[in-house]
Formats: structure tokens, C-alpha cells, sequence
């Protein structure tokens, strides 16, 4: 094994604190003595990642190779893409139908007429880059439609009941 092989996790249970499971795929980053250091991408939150050293009897080389050009590409900013790993993935506190509340007042979400203490139903259980997309629509007692669909960040709402 080495580095930038392309990895499954084949023993997930020294791992499970680490909100790692079976037969997840990883990019090895460093090679110590038994253990690597291995980047491991979110599946539920797209640009969200974790480096954790696992061992190296719990993990499969894949058969696929990291393209050259990506490969050289990574090698480039691997130092800066290491600073800025978390420890472990971290799943998504809100859940797919999730009735929420916006609690913050921005910009972002006022030009499309959503404010504070506005609530709305989470769409889907993925996010991207702790985005998650919430439907803030409805009708009035007018019958008139009102609100949009929108990606909000993650921090910015809280569940309800």
C-alpha cells in the first residue's frame, strides 16, 4: 500500500466512532508503519471530508487508480486538504421531511422571501457543503402561493416539532 491508493474499509467496527461503515471508499494520504492515514469523503454531505488513521489490515486496495492528472493535482494541494480535515464524518443533524425553523435574518435568504422564524420541510437527506435544500413554500388564506425552495446552511435552522 501506498500513497494515494484508492482503499475500501473491509473492519468498520474500530471505526464506527468515527461514523465510518463497511466497504467505504478512501484515498490514502500517509503510510505509518501499520496504520494510514486515510481521506474519507461524506456520503450525505458532498465537500465534507474526514482523514483518520485506520489500520492497515482493516482496509482493501481497489483495483482503480487515481487518474494521473487528478493524482498531480492532489499531490498539489494535499498539505492544505490535510490543515483543513475534520477527524470524523459528520452526519447530517437534519433529516429528509424534517419540519424546521430559519434562525438567523440574511440576505441570502431574504431575496427570496424568507426570513427569521420563517419554517419549512426539509426536501432531501444529502447536503452540499453543509447546504441542505428546505421548502419554504405554501398558500395563503387568500389561496395565494407564497415562499420558494432553497438551499440553507445547515446552522441556520433548527428542528421542530
Amino acid at each position: 500500500m501506498k500513497k494515494l491508493d484508492l482503499v475500501k474499509l473491509k473492519n468498520d467496527k474500530p471505526y464506527k466512532s468515527f461514523h465510518l461503515v463497511k466497504d467505504m471508499h478512501g484515498i490514502v494520504t500517509e503510510i505509518k508503519y501499520d496504520n494510514a492515514d486515510v481521506l474519507f469523503f461524506n456520503p450525505q454531505n458532498i465537500g465534507d471530508y474526514a482523514i483518520v488513521n485506520v489500520k492497515l489490515v482493516d482496509l482493501e486496495i481497489e483495483k482503480e487508480k487515481l487518474p494521473a492528472k487528478f493524482e498531480k493535482e492532489l499531490l498539489l494541494k494535499l498539505d492544505d486538504i490535510i490543515a483543513k480535515a475534520k477527524k470524523e464524518i459528520q452526519p447530517i443533524k437534519i433529516k429528509e421531511y424534517d419540519m424546521v425553523e430559519l434562525i438567523v435574518e440574511e440576505d441570502r435568504y431574504a431575496k427570496f422571501g424568507i426570513h427569521k422564524g420563517d419554517k419549512g420541510c426539509v426536501m432531501d437527506n444529502n447536503a452540499v457543503q453543509n447546504y441542505i435544500e428546505v421548502d419554504f413554500s405554501g398558500i395563503d388564506k387568500n389561496g395565494e402561493f407564497y415562499g420558494d425552495c432553497i438551499s440553507v446552511k445547515i446552522d441556520d435552522l433548527k428542528v421542530i416539532k
